[in-house]
């Protein structure tokens, strides 16, 4: 398969952390509070987990497999479903580069199950539904707790967030085609397919992932404990900067980029309908864009 890299440097201003009440100064802005769109008919089920972007449209996952969509540039709900087959706890979600035929509105939607089995579920994804179409999994036994995936569209890799023990890993695959499914659908990865294994850094409580250019951007922390937002360069291992969120008081879920801006979905505790969507800028960006 041809890899298509893009090399671009899409940097965050190099914020250290700093003391909690200076964080208002790192540029964040709030963006949208989701439970100020939503009709009053429509009911959500489940925590906020993953979030994507894709073109104008956000997908931020609940736990148990329920899909809210919104219109990113009329800040209006689209509509909601739970994805088929899917009742994991959605940790993470991303798009890839395939579609599933020429009829398909977006390309493949891929939603970390989390625990259990720590599987991907590729999902052929509409404004009014999905089907599920592929199942990834990693059968190796070297890691431990909930793991989460990660697509790379631009490279075609897919990335494995998981631990050993107490260190954070990214274990690096060929992202697989729906062309590698076995007869029921699935694919099973092993230690031999892994392209690379790097260093996360210093994650206390995993969230979501998002890789985007040479970066990898990682939320960490459940409130009344601090929250952060952590890069690293997936080419190196470096950590490049961590921005501490504990000021606003809620969990870091998912993580995306669109444009100029990074976009972090926050779960709000005991108010599963208010998902709010803060963004920041990204700096000093060129080449690939959504």
């Amino acid at each position: 398969m041809r890899v298509l890299r893009t090399i671009f440097t899409a940097t965050m201003l190099l914020w250290s952390v700093v003391a909690t009440a200076q964080q208002a100064n790192v540029g964040m802005e709030l963006f949208v509070d989701v439970a100020e769109l939503l009709p009053t008919d429509v009911q959500v089920q489940g925590a906020t987990q993953g979030f994507a972007i894709y073109g104008r449209y956000c997908f931020s996952m609940h736990d148990k497999g329920q899909c809210v969509i919104l219109d990113m540039k009329r800040k209006e709900f689209v509509s909601t479903f739970v994805l088929e087959g899917n009742t994991g706890h959605c940790n993470n979600a991303s798009f890839g580069v395939e579609r599933y035929s020429r009829e398909s509105q977006f390309p493949l939607f891929y939603v970390t199950e989390c625990r259990g089995n720590r599987a991907c579920y590729v999902n052929d994804i509409s404004l009014s539904g999905s089907r599920l179409v592929q199942t990834i999994y990693y059968d190796g036994v070297d890691i431990t707790g909930p793991a989460d995936w990660a697509v790379d569209a631009s490279a075609r890799r897919l990335y494995l967030y998981c631990s050993y023990g107490s260190l954070r890993m990214l274990k690096v695959f060929k992202l697989p085609t729906l062309a590698d499914s076995d007869e029921r659908g699935e694919v099973h990865l092993s230690a031999r397919d892994i392209i690379c294994t790097l260093p996360a850094g210093e994650v206390t409580i995993p969230q979501g992932s998002h890789v985007y250019g040479r970066y990898i951007y990682l939320p960490d922390g459940i409130p009344p404990r601090p929250t952060r937002l952590h890069a690293t360069n997936i080419v190196t291992g470096e950590r490049l900067s961590s921005i501490d969120l504990s000021d606003l008081g809620l969990e870091p879920e998912g993580v995306a980029v669109k444009g100029k801006w990074l976009y972090v979905s926050f779960h709000t505790p005991r108010n599963v309908r208010r998902n709010v969507i803060y963004r920041l800028p990204v700096t000093a960006r060129r080449g690939y864009r959504k």
